[in-house]
C-alpha cells in the first residue's frame, strides 16, 4: 500500500532543498594560457555570509583557523592532464599564508583569489598557486587590478615562474549533501507510487 501522505512531504522537502538560494559547496573553474586550466571546490561553513572576504589575520602565520571556508581545493592540469592538486583549507584550518577569497555566493562571483595546491606539507616540493594579486612578473598587486595568473613556486629558491592566466573563473553552486540525498530520494518514491 503507498503512503500518499509521506510521498508529498517528500517530494516537497526535495523541492525546497533543490531550490534553496545560500549552497554551502562551490565549484570554480578557467581556462588559462598556454594549455592549463585550473579548477577547485570551496565549501563555506554553515554561518557563513552571502559575501565575505577570507584572508590570513595572522600574516605570515600558518596554520591558522578560517572565518568562512571550511574546505578549499586547487587543482591544476595542462592538455587535459592534472599536473597539481592540494587542499588550502581542511577542516576549517588553512595552511597557506597567502589565502585570500573574496566570494558573493548570491551572485556567484570570485572577484579576488590567493590559493595554492600545497597543504599541510611544507617541504621544499614546488607548488602551484593562482592569484590576481600577484602580477605576471611576480610583484604584489592590489586584488583585481590584474587577471588570474597562476604560477609555478619553487620554495627552495623562492622563486615563481609564471605559466598562464584568465579574466574570469567561472563559479558553480553545488547542491549541498542533503539536497542531493534528496533528490536521489525522488525515483524511490515515485517507483513506491506505481
Amino acid at each position: 500500500m503507498i503512503n500518499t501522505r509521506s510521498t508529498p512531504a517528500l517530494l516537497l522537502a526535495a523541492s525546497l532543498a533543490a531550490s534553496a538560494a545560500h549552497a554551502d559547496f562551490y565549484q570554480f573553474n578557467g581556462t588559462l594560457d598556454n594549455g592549463y586550466a585550473v579548477q577547485g571546490i570551496l565549501e563555506t561553513k554553515a554561518f557563513a555570509p552571502a559575501s565575505f572576504i577570507e584572508n590570513n589575520p595572522s600574516f605570515p602565520s600558518a596554520p591558522f583557523a578560517t572565518q568562512y571556508l571550511q574546505n578549499a581545493t586547487l587543482s591544476v592540469s595542462r592538455f587535459g592532464s592534472t599536473i597539481g592538486s592540494g587542499s588550502s583549507v581542511t577542516s576549517g584550518v588553512a595552511f597557506d599564508p597567502f589565502l585570500y577569497v573574496a566570494f558573493d555566493s548570491t551572485t556567484l562571483v570570485l572577484s579576488a583569489l590567493d590559493l595554492q595546491t600545497r597543504g599541510a606539507d611544507v617541504g621544499s616540493t614546488p607548488y602551484y598557486f593562482i592569484s590576481n594579486g600577484v602580477a605576471p612578473d611576480y610583484t604584489t598587486v592590489p586584488f583585481g587590478s590584474t587577471t588570474f595568473n597562476l604560477f609555478l613556486f619553487d620554495p627552495s629558491t623562492s622563486g615563481a615562474t609564471f605559466l598562464g592566466s584568465t579574466s574570469t573563473l567561472a563559479v558553480t553552486a553545488i547542491p549541498a549533501p542533503a539536497s542531493l540525498l534528496a533528490l536521489a530520494l525522488l525515483p524511490a518514491a515515485r517507483r513506491r507510487r506505481r
